[in-house]
Parts: structure tokens; sequence; C-alpha cells
């Protein structure tokens, strides 16, 4: 929306009569139940005419949303106590006083940020996969671009683009990679882990610098002039109401002090962060062992017969952890944050409730985005299309076979949303066919890689939606402006694998 296009829809016009009536864009959450609903309704259609498909009653269609809430139950509980523990650190001022700081410290040099902080997302996202764990960064990334003279788009594409390049380009990343690996070899197939993890930087690397070129242009566009913004008037009302005393904070006379008690709190903060991470990579998976050193894991219990040191507060030791440990760890770091702070019982309480209460939209969110998987697992809809994708692949040549490969497994990441299960169901049929037409089982995988990654870039089934609405970006707007990039994507990663089956 332009300049003139805003000024226009808040002004009065010239008779005397109220303002325009603002164009409400519909809400992801009416998105995700619309989608649900036609699905429920087409496999009442198809039921019809495909024995393998169940038609889904009213019920099934009513309860999928919750049984996709419980289904991702310990991510929304997550999110609620991690808002638990922002709140307590903006009760502090901490957050706000640190980003004012930030952003006087880096003027003129935003850009290096948005470039590092990708760079280090994508790193994680290719090694083990880092994605549902970057939705508490929309909303912190967001206060400190908008403070910065951006807009939350900035943010948000900063965050998406920079994790999701990393999955699509994963390298040792065992929720994609290895369990690929390891349902190829349980219908006899071998791979290579190296042409994987070389296949899987070229395209990391690639898909980084295509995402940061138009991010970059995007954003020096917006700090240029704020009416060139995506955003509609809505989002930027929105965005103004969340990040706006940030922003006029960095540059005015109000801006917080950044005191001692506070630095505590923030680095205390980001330390939470940091450890948590630590826990959620697969350590020994990569042959460290340093976090379960003199443990001993019962397999026939599932539990460590002897504490390691650092699963001392969950249970788990670090590389062991899921949401569930990390509620844990954010839920004793609010307290430790707090009594540090100086905060009183009542105040700790108080700014615990008023995060979490934040949250309950992002939480409620995750439930609305399983919902539509689930439905396709019960119904059998799901297999239906993996069996039908796999028999046109049949008899196809490497230009053929590289294209349309990577348009069904980008379908069936629509459809089947969890990455492991995914693989665990898809390699044992793609893979052999691969193998039969004379195609290494590696490129296959980084085939699936790459669309899998893809899709958690636009999928309303993704788990981005709760990150987009802590940023105060609907998802329309995502998908128009991400359109292009997304595009420039998905031929580079086409090309780069349809390459890759002709050379190897």
């Amino acid at each position: 929306m332009s300049s003139e296009q805003t000024e226009a829809a808040s002004k009065p016009s010239a008779a005397g009569a109220p303002p325009a009536t603002e164009k409400v864009m519909i809400s992801s959450y009416t998105i995700l139940i619309v989608i649900t609903v036609l699905v429920g309704l087409a496999t009442i259609v198809l039921a019809q005419f495909m024995p393998d498909v169940t038609a889904a009653s009213v019920s099934d269609i009513l309860v999928s949303p919750i049984s996709g809430f419980l289904d991702g139950i310990e991510v929304s509980l997550f999110l609620l106590i991690l808002g638990g523990c922002l709140g307590i650190v903006n009760k502090l001022g901490a957050l706000d006083a640190g980003i004012a700081a930030l952003v006087k410290r880096l003027h003129g040099r935003e850009t290096v940020l948005i470039a590092v902080i990708m760079a280090v997302f994508a790193l994680l996202g290719s090694t083990y996969g880092f994605c549902e764990e970057t939705i508490p960064f929309y909303g912190l990334l967001a206060a400190t671009m908008y403070a910065a003279g951006f807009d939350t788009m900035v943010a948000a594409a900063t965050v998406l683009l920079g994790a999701g390049v990393g999955c699509l380009g994963s390298t040792v990343n065992p929720f994609a990679c290895g369990v690929a690996i390891d349902s190829l070899a349980s219908v006899g197939l071998e791979v290579n882990q190296g042409v994987v993890i070389v296949l899987g930087v070229i395209l990391t690397v690639v898909s980084y610098l295509i995402s940061l070129f138009f991010i970059l242009r995007y954003a020096n566009r917006v700090r240029r002039d704020k009416g060139s913004t995506i955003l509609s008037l809505q989002e930027q009302q929105a965005s103004e109401e969340a990040y706006g005393e940030n922003a006029e904070a960095a540059d005015g006379p109000a801006v917080l002090e950044f005191t001692g008690k506070r630095k505590v709190a923030l680095a205390l903060f980001g330390f939470s962060f940091a450890i948590m991470i630590c826990g959620f990579i697969p350590w020994e998976d990569f042959g460290v062992d340093i976090f379960v050193a003199g443990g001993v894991y019962d397999e026939a219990a599932e539990t460590w017969a002897t504490m390691p040191w650092s699963g001392l507060l969950t249970g788990n030791p670090l590389g062991e952890w899921y949401f569930n440990d990390a509620s844990v760890w954010f839920f004793i770091m609010a307290i430790v944050i707090g009594i540090l702070g100086g905060l009183r019982e009542n105040e700790i309480v108080d700014g615990f409730l008023d995060g979490a209460a934040d949250m309950i939209g992002v939480a409620l969110m995750v439930g609305l985005s399983r919902a539509i998987s689930i439905l396709m697992g019960e119904t059998g809809l799901d297999m239906v299309i993996l069996n039908n994708a796999s028999a046109a692949l049949e008899g196809t040549s490497a230009l053929a076979f590289g294209p349309i490969s990577y348009l069904v497994y980008l379908g069936l990441s629509v459809v089947i949303t969890s990455t492991s299960a995914l693989a665990t169901i898809s390699m044992p049929i793609l893979g052999p066919l691969a193998a039969n037409l004379g195609f290494p089982p590696e490129v296959i995988i980084t085939i699936f890689c790459a669309a899998n990654g893809l899709a958690n870039l636009f999928s309303p089934t993704a788990v981005f939606l709760p990150g987009l609405l802590l940023a105060r970006v609907q998802y329309p707007t995502w998908l128009k402006w991400a359109l292009a990039p997304i595009v420039a994507i998905a031929v580079a990663s086409v090309v780069i694998c349809t390459g890759a089956l002709m050379v190897l």
C-alpha cells in the first residue's frame, strides 16, 4: 500500500463523510478451517470412486482441529510458557532497552544483522531441522527490525527463509536425511552420506543467496519509503500497536536505560535460548557424547539408569530434549530472571500471565495447522496420493524424473506434514523405483529434502503460521511477498537435483 493510499484511508472525505471502510483481510485461522472442511468434503466425493479412501464424517471434520491441538499440545504448552518468560523480561524493560541499544550500535549496518541471522538459522536448519523452534524468534526479531526502520515482513522473511533454506538443503538433519537413509537401508539400498552432504550444501548456499537478495532489496526499499511496504493498513496498525513503542524509544527521549539488571535479564534470556538449541541438537548422531557422560541408557526402560549431569533438570540430557524439556527449562528461567531482576512475587506472576496470554492465539494456531494432515491420515487420502504419484514416475528419464519427483514430494509435503513420517512412508516406495530407473538414491533424498523444505515456506499445514501471527503478518500477505523468492528457489532446486541425476 502506498503512502498516499494509507493517508487517504485514514482521512475523512472533503464532504465530511466518514473514512472509507477498511478492507479487512481474512485471518489465517479462517483459512485453515476452510481448507480442513474442503479436505473433508473431498474425501466424501473421492470415496465414491476410490475404495482406499474413507469418507470423512461430520464428526471427523469437526473433531480434527481438537485432535490437531492435542497432537501439538507439547508445542502449544511450550509457547505459552515461553510467552510467560518473555512477559517477565518485558516487565523488567530488558527487551526494549536491549533493542534500543542494539539499533543504536548497528545504525547504518542493520542489513548485516539480517545476513548473519539468516546464515545462523540456515546452518541450524541444515544440520538438525531447525523449524518449529524458530517460532519465538519471529516476535523478537519483529521488534528489532521495526525499531531499525524496517517492517515486520522483513523479520518474518529473515526467520522463515533463513531456517527454511537450511531445511531444504539438509545435510545431516536426522529428521530428514537420517530417517530417509535408514528407510532406504530397510529395503536394501545403501547411501553415500558424503554425496548427500555435498548436494545439501549446494542447495543451502544457492537458496540462501536467493533469499538474501530478495529480503535485502525489500528491506532497503521499505526503510527508504515506508509507503512501499507490502503490509495492509490493518497489518501496519497491528505492527505499530505491538512494536511501535520500541521504534519510538530507539530515537526519542524516552529510551529505557540499559541498566545492569536489564543486561543480566537479557543475557539470561539469551542463555535460555542457547541451551534450548543445544538441547534439541542430536549430539550423539554426530559422535558427541559429552552431555551423556556418566550416563547408562536402559533401552528396555527407555530411561537413563545413571542420571547424566545435563539431565538434572528435565530427566533428559542435552541432545535428547523435546518441547516438554524446553517448557521445564523456560519455566525455571522465568522465575530466575524475575528474582534476579528484583521483581516481587506478585510481579513475577503477573508478568508471566500477561506474557502467556499474548501467546494464546499462537498456541491455538498450532492445532489448526495440524488438523488438515490428521484428517487426511484418518481417511487414507495421504497414502492414495503417494501411491498414485509413484505410479506416475515409472519409466521416466532423468530430465523428467527430477522435476516430476520434485513436484510429487512437494504435494506430499503439504499432505504429510511430519518430515520423518514422510521419509518413512515414501522412501521404501520411491527409493527402489529410482534405483530401477538407474538413479542414485542420494539424489532422491536430496529431492525429498528440497521439496519438503520448500513446502515449509508456503504450505498452510506447515509450522510457520504461528510465527507470522507473532510478526503481525497475515498468511495471504506472506504468499504475495514470498511468491518470487519461492519460485526462484524452486527453479534452482530442480536444476540442481536434475543435474545431479544426470551426472552421478
